[in-house]
């Protein structure tokens, strides 16, 4: 990312909602914007979103998107603290790593609800503020496994992001119209709580397949993130973003 990317303020104003902030990618997002000027609220659950480390402008909102009440009740209240929203980043999700053979409902329940149904309702309760932005954009966050099936014992998890790979194309040609973007962004394998519950041979296997021979810092996933979700990414909708560096 050139000199003019890392040391403006191109997000002066702007009003962004970023769910799963306590995590690696989530923290770096807050970080960021808050950096680049924007107002942003970071939500998460509790006790995890109290002890993320965030900036102290960020507004913190505790929500259970496993419960949709709970989804649609953030959308509001974050537009409500923020005066409204210009960027809405779904990055929160749950990884179910068990054999297909030995999924229980219950691990079924827990992709489905926190992986794709959130991000749906979320989507859905933020129209109405965003067609009212300049230059809206909605991000959800995908992987791999939503493509390949993953390389390890993720089919839950897998399935759940292919659903919200194709959500996305989907919310994008309706939502299209009335000016607000849609994407969804593949990140590369970070050092986060999610990659340290795989097994030793996978994490290794996943970094293998990045032909640039180096882990991205969150910041810089961060930065390409928000960078295309402003309006200077303003073709981008409908498509996958990938940041692999080719590992699909």
């Amino acid at each position: 990312m050139g000199a003019s990317a890392t040391g403006e303020r191109w997000l002066d104003g702007q009003r962004v909602l970023v769910t799963g902030a306590a995590g690696v990618l989530g923290r770096a997002l807050v970080v960021e914007a808050d950096r680049r000027g924007a107002r942003v609220v970071a939500t998460g659950r509790s006790p995890n979103l109290e002890n993320a480390d965030l900036p102290e402008a960020a507004i913190r909102i505790r929500a259970d998107l496993r419960v949709p009440d709970e989804c649609r009740r953030l959308v509001h209240d974050a537009a409500r603290d923020l005066g409204g929203l210009d960027i809405v980043v779904n990055n929160a999700a749950t990884l179910v790593r068990r054999s297909f053979r030995d999924l229980e409902l219950e691990d079924l329940d827990a992709a489905w609800e926190v992986n794709l149904r959130a991000p749906a309702l979320i989507m859905q309760e933020s129209f109405e503020y965003l067609r009212e932005a300049d230059a809206p954009a909605i991000v959800n966050v995908v992987s791999t496994a939503g493509v390949s099936g993953g390389i390890a014992t993720v089919s839950a998890y897998g399935m759940s992001k292919a659903g919200l790979i194709v959500l996305t194309k989907a919310v994008a040609r309706e939502y299209g119209a009335h000016g607000i973007r849609v994407f969804a962004l593949s990140p590369p394998s970070l050092d986060s709580e999610m990659q340290r519950s795989l097994p030793a041979e996978h994490r290794e296997r996943v970094r293998s397949m990045n032909v640039l021979g180096r882990l991205a810092p969150p910041e810089e996933v961060a930065r390409f993130t928000l960078l295309t979700a402003s309006g200077a990414g303003g073709l981008v909708t409908g498509t996958m973003v990938d940041l692999t560096a080719t590992a699909y």
